[in-house]
């Protein structure tokens, strides 16, 4: 496979000038050194490592020496639709973290970038603000443990002084791949909302990056993949763009269903499986809003779901809230139909607008053709 990758970089196809060893290691996130001593070193040996590089050049499988491994189900059999944390053991996890872990590899000293851009993947693709020690190899956790912005927590996790690095970091890295026309990085596990806000404030300055966006957005091979470019795209904060998001979401039944589900985690603060079970109810306009103590009431619901639709940062996130109000709201309530009068008022894409009229007429907005 070395040899294989160094003639793909140096092939006359790509110009005058070859693709660099740092450009394509940062396809799947790796050093220059790294990829290097794959190029020069001893055979890959490890399936999931070929497979990778098989999918990242594009390598047609009847032209592989090895039997590429048995697809993913991506598809939750029960519910048809896709399961996120299935994406957490994909080939980009392989990418972060897998060299460090080959004993065919003499271990190398890392630098600091290195160490905290694999902190923040793996905080990112676990879900977590904190990473117990014995997950990280020893040459990480050396850098770690002198970085100005990590800390040790009483128990011993490594975590960021700042949580917020993690989707910064995280964005940067994604929209590196995006920016060099490889969507393999955007469909290994669904963004965050954060991390969306800084890859679409990268790529409102990049053409190129927007269009390879659009691409994946309607026609991407997985449903991840299709809805973290519309994600991305609808907070680019121009309204063709948001429209298009939007039309694309609301036409893809399992990406509709991913992000409906986001946006319920994070606006009614909920488990991403009871956020699951209310976008599926959607569907069916029956939804059990029971959501637990306190304030967790179908009118609490309905309260945060109008104010989430003044929400400047993301226009597919309040399509997806009048998708849920649809659901929850009394269009009787006199606070609820000014909170969507003021919405329209103050809505820049023809979507919305068309979402809200809906919901204020008793209707879904799914049912809109």
């Amino acid at each position: 496979m070395g040899r294989v990758i160094r003639a793909w970089r140096t092939h006359p196809y790509h110009g005058r000038h070859p693709i660099s060893q740092d450009q394509a290691a940062s396809w799947v996130g790796m050093s220059q050194a790294q990829l290097s001593r794959i190029e020069n070193g001893p055979p890959v040996v490890h399936l999931d490592r070929l497979a990778q590089w098989a999918a990242v050049l594009h390598i047609p499988e009847d032209r592989l020496w090895f039997a590429l491994p048995a697809a993913n189900e991506e598809l939750d059999e029960k519910e048809g639709t896709v399961n996120r944390r299935q994406f957490l053991s994909s080939t980009a996890a392989t990418a972060a973290s897998g060299f460090l872990y080959d004993p065919s590899i003499p271990a190398q000293p890392i630098g600091d970038h290195e160490a905290v851009d694999w902190l923040a993947w793996h905080l990112w693709q676990n879900r977590k603000d904190e990473l117990d020690p014995s997950r990280i190899p020893q040459p990480i956790s050396h850098r770690l443990n002198a970085h100005p912005h990590v800390l040790r927590t009483a128990g011993g996790a490594y975590r960021f002084t700042d949580p917020a690095l993690t989707d910064v970091l995280v964005a940067h890295r994604v929209f590196g791949d995006i920016a060099q026309g490889s969507g393999h990085l955007l469909a290994t596990a669904q963004t965050s909302h954060a991390t969306d806000l800084t890859i679409s404030a990268l790529a409102a300055e990049n053409e190129q990056a927007r269009r390879g966006l659009t691409a994946w957005m309607r026609s991407g091979a997985t449903a991840v993949l299709r809805v973290n470019s519309a994600g991305i795209l609808a907070k680019v904060g121009a309204a063709d763009l948001s429209d298009a998001a939007i039309s694309a979401i609301r036409s893809d039944r399992d990406a509709r269903h991913l992000y409906v589900t986001a946006v319920a985690s994070r606006v009614l603060e909920l488990p991403w499986g009871r956020a699951a079970d209310l976008s599926g109810a959607t569907n069916t306009h029956a939804a059990d809003w029971t959501l637990g103590e306190g304030d967790g009431t179908k009118a609490w619901a309905s309260r945060r779901l109008a104010d989430e639709l003044a929400n400047n940062r993301d226009a597919a996130a309040r399509w997806c809230s009048a998708v849920l109000l649809a659901t929850c709201i009394d269009v009787e309530d006199t606070r609820m139909r000014s909170a969507l009068m003021l919405a329209v008022k103050n809505e820049p894409c023809r979507e919305n607008l068309r979402a809200y009229a809906a919901v204020l007429a008793g209707a879904t907005p799914l049912k809109i053709g």
